[in-house]
C-alpha cells in the first residue's frame, strides 16, 4: 500500500482534480490533511470520500502550517512506502508515481527534483521567487551540509521505516529541508528523480514571513544535527 499526503490549506478549485487523477492508480490511500480551509475544501473531500473509499480526510481548525499538516496526514497513513505531494496540480500524479518507484528500486527516500537536467519546467516561477528559492537551496546545503539540489518540492515519497526513524520538528515549509537533512545525515540512501513541474500562483506564501521562518528552522536544524 502506497498512502499520499497532500496537505491542503483553500485548495477547493484543485482538490477535486487531483482526487480525479489520482483514482486511476489503484493501490493507493490518499489522505487529505486540511488545514483550516474556508473555501469549501473540506466539503468537496468529503464528497469525494463517499465515494471512494481509499480517501481519507483529516481536518484541523487552526491554521497549522504545511508541514504540521502532512505530518498530521502521515499519523493517519496505513502504507509502507509514504509521501505527499502539493494540492495545486503544480505536479501531474505520473511523475509523482515515477518518484514512488525510485523506492522500489531500492531508495530509502527519493525526492521529486526540479534542478536536474532532465526535469521540464512547463512555467516558471516568478524571478524573485527563482531567486529567492536558489538563495535557500545553495544556503540550506552549505548549512547542512546536504548534495540534493531541490529540497523544498512538494513531491517526495519514502519508507515507512525512514519516517519512524526521524523526529521532524518544523511546521511550516521548511518541513522538506528538515527531513532531507535528517535523513542525509543518518545515512538513508537518498534518490532525485526529475519530474515535470509548473508554477501555480500561490498567495499562501508569504514571501517576508515564511522566508524568515524557514532561515529560523533551518538554524534550528542545523544545531540538532551537528550535536
Amino acid at each position: 500500500m502506497i498512502s499520499i499526503v497532500i496537505p491542503a490549506h483553500n485548495e477547493a478549485g484543485e482538490i477535486d482534480k487531483l482526487l480525479q487523477e489520482f483514482s486511476f492508480f489503484d493501490s493507493l490511500e490518499l489522505i487529505v490533511a486540511e488545514d483550516a480551509s474556508t473555501d469549501g475544501t473540506v466539503e468537496i473531500v468529503q464528497e469525494f470520500a463517499s465515494r471512494n473509499r481509499n480517501v481519507v480526510l483529516t481536518r484541523s481548525s487552526t491554521l497549522a502550517g504545511k508541514g504540521a499538516a502532512i505530518k498530521r496526514g502521515l499519523a493517519a497513513a496505513t502504507g509502507d512506502v509514504l509521501g505527499f505531494i502539493d494540492a495545486d496540480r503544480s505536479i501531474h500524479p505520473d511523475d509523482f508515481m515515477q518518484v514512488v518507484d525510485a523506492i522500489h528500486c531500492g531508495a530509502d527516500l527519493a525526492i521529486g527534483s526540479r534542478r536536474l537536467p532532465a526535469s521540464v519546467i512547463l512555467q516558471p516561477q516568478p524571478l524573485l521567487r527563482r531567486i529567492l528559492g536558489s538563495a535557500y537551496a545553495a544556503l540550506a546545503r552549505a548549512l547542512l551540509q546536504t548534495t540534493e539540489r531541490d529540497l523544498q518540492c512538494g513531491c517526495k515519497a519514502f519508507r515507512r521505516s525512514l519516517w519512524d526513524a526521524l523526529i521532524i520538528n518544523c511546521d511550516g515549509f521548511a518541513f522538506d529541508t528538515e527531513l532531507v537533512a535528517k535523513a542525509h545525515k543518518k545515512g538513508f540512501v537518498i534518490a532525485e528523480v526529475p519530474i515535470t513541474w509548473r508554477n501555480k500562483a500561490d498567495r499562501k506564501v508569504k514571501v517576508r514571513r515564511d522566508v524568515l521562518q524557514m532561515f529560523k528552522c533551518l538554524l534550528s536544524v542545523r544545531a540538532e544535527i551537528r550535536r
